[in-house]
């Protein structure tokens, strides 16, 4: 008997190789206290020439208050308004109290309405993308992971710890939503999933699969290509990231030490598709958009040359 398709696969009809952005390219955009920036992520996507996405659900929240330092006082007498780190401190609290509440009374109908906005910009969302940590119940758990199908997606991708993914095991399989891993460099100040911790992550459950971080690996001193070809049977997308070795810094794509060529070939020779995903990590000196348009014509490239 055949076995069953993998629960993360790309549907069929889609590119082999779908090129997709990640809507956290687009993190410095300006937020609204209390609202989603959806329109101006989908005009950030269409400048950048994108045509597949995996949608941060930070996009859809509502923001949260600002904390930054800000200009106060009256026009005769301005002055410069610094929060004090108390201040800073419980206004996140309340936001995030706030951010609890509103995903636990959220409707279906505020992501289906999403999904057709993207819909109609001619955007396909292949996954969503969220922060998971300690800070969530089981029942704020519960309802994004019922948001993530009210999108029509099959996997949601976020850094994890071996604490939180044990944690969400059981809502992944419950809801048959496959989790990816966004791997994280080795040794990393959050105790997030890294290379080292694959095998053992990925027996947790058969719904875990990998946005495997070319970056991260190369950031740990590990082989990306090797890895990718370990794990290739439980990868559902390739981050395409550029790092320097020995913890280096993020580069713009072509300017590290990341065997991204080397990369593809594998990614293109899959029997199954995997995605390819862009981001925006480093520092560029243009605006999102166009550095993110840059990264797609290179990864385009270099799929074009592949064996």
């Amino acid at each position: 008997m055949a076995a069953a398709p993998l629960p993360w696969i790309v549907a069929a009809g889609a590119p082999r190789c779908p090129i997709a952005v990640s809507t956290s390219a687009f993190d410095e955009l300006p937020r609204v206290t209390g609202r989603d920036n959806v329109d101006a992520v989908i005009g950030a996507l269409q400048a950048a020439g994108a045509s597949h996405v995996e949608l941060a659900l930070h996009n859809v929240d509502p923001a949260p208050p600002a904390t930054a330092p800000f200009m106060g006082g009256t026009p005769a007498y301005p002055q410069r308004v610094v929060l004090t780190p108390e201040q800073v401190a419980a206004i996140n609290a309340d936001a995030r109290s706030a951010l609890r509440a509103w995903r636990l009374r959220a409707a279906p109908a505020v992501f289906e309405d999403v999904r057709e906005r993207f819909a109609s910009a001619g955007l396909h969302v292949l996954a969503c993308a969220a922060r998971f940590d300690d800070s969530f119940t089981d029942e704020e758990i519960d309802a994004t992971f019922r948001q993530v199908g009210a999108f029509g997606v099959s996997t949601v991708a976020s850094a994890l710890t071996m604490k939180m993914a044990r944690r969400l095991a059981p809502f992944a399989e419950r809801h048959t939503i496959s989790v990816a891993i966004h791997t994280q460099v080795n040794g990393n100040s959050a105790g997030a999933i890294a290379p080292a911790d694959l095998s053992d992550a990925l027996a947790l459950s058969r719904r875990f699969a990998l946005k495997l971080d070319t970056g991260s690996l190369t950031a740990s001193n590990m082989d990306a290509v090797a890895v990718l070809r370990q794990h290739l049977d439980r990868v559902w997308a390739v981050l395409a990231s550029d790092r320097l070795r020995n913890g280096g810094a993020h580069q713009p794509l072509g300017e590290g030490d990341t065997p991204l060529a080397g990369v593809l070939d594998v990614v293109a020779a899959a029997p199954n598709p995997i995605p390819v995903l862009v981001g925006y990590d480093y520092i560029g000196l243009r605006r999102a958009p166009d550095e993110v348009k840059a990264s797609l014509r290179y990864v385009t490239g270099l799929l074009a040359h592949t064996k």
